[in-house]
């Protein structure tokens, strides 16, 4: 039986410069050649995910960090907020003068009060990823929280790191990850709640497909795949990745512009 190999996106598969090796494409397309089953694992919305990812060929998807589970076309799993945690959650943000995206596997909120705001920081970090803002999906704004439905996950700037008082309230009920985008105004961190991770999802695959964690792989970059990475039977970290996500993989391979990905599949004998 082939290896269940679990990708994250940017940093990853996708340079934050927007280029995406094609050595790293074709080591995806030759390892499922070969028998192997390779996934999306992203804290990206599922509507966030390029066509040009999508094109690569997989044969599931996890979104939002575990709140969206997709395999061979078909939904097998949708976690998000209960709408008491989300509102109070939300109203604790606002007070701290937080911009927040509100997001589902469909479609991204921002509040109106926010849009402006919202609108300058979007603008930036399209710049700095070198997206297309035309081609990006924007958000729809809305007067209410209560306007959205099924939240996922909220993607967060604020002036400074996440209050201590959110923190010391939120704490055990959330996840509250640093994401890391190259835009310096302001802190941004991505908040889901604590039974959504990638890790879990995983998990959910793996007893779908009557399968232990030995048969896993998961290659990541970032602080919210080392829940992944510590999880599956074999953690690899990108030379370009954070130094946690580094020190509690089993092999770190290259950074990404140097054939990271592909190395790394070659290392582990998917190629």
């Amino acid at each position: 039986m082939g290896k269940l190999i679990f990708l994250d996106i940017d940093g990853t598969i996708r340079d934050f410069d927007g280029t995406v090796l094609e050595s790293g494409v074709e080591a995806i397309r030759k390892a499922r050649q070969n028998g192997h089953e390779v996934f999306l694992n992203t804290g990206r919305l599922y509507c966030r995910i390029e066509k040009k990812i999508r094109d690569i060929g997989f044969d599931g998807v996890v979104a939002s960090s575990g709140g969206y589970i997709e395999y061979q076309g078909e939904r097998i799993g949708h976690k998000y907020f209960t709408q008491l945690a989300y509102i109070e959650l939300m109203k604790d943000l606002l007070e701290q003068d937080c911009v927040v995206e509100m997001g589902n596997n469909k479609e991204c909120y921002v509040l109106q009060e926010n849009w402006e705001d919202y609108c300058r920081i979007y603008t930036k970090l399209c710049e700095k990823l070198c997206v297309d803002e035309s081609e990006a999906l924007m958000p729809r704004p809305v007067e209410s929280l209560l306007e959205v439905p099924d939240v996922e996950q909220l993607v967060v700037f604020s002036r400074d790191e996440v209050s201590r008082e959110i923190l010391s309230k939120w704490g055990y009920s959330f996840h509250i990850t640093h994401l890391c985008l190259p835009y310096s105004e302001r802190w941004a961190g991505e908040i889901t709640p604590n039974y959504i991770t990638k890790a879990e999802a995983i998990r959910q695959i793996l007893k779908m497909r009557e399968c232990g964690r030995e048969d896993t792989v998961a290659i990541g970059d970032g602080d919210n795949d080392i829940e992944m990475i510590r999880f599956a039977g074999t953690g690899v970290a990108m030379g370009n990745g954070s130094p946690w996500a580094k020190e509690i993989a089993d092999y770190v391979t290259a950074p990404i512009k140097e054939d990271g990905l592909w190395k790394a599949f070659r290392h582990l004998g998917l190629v």
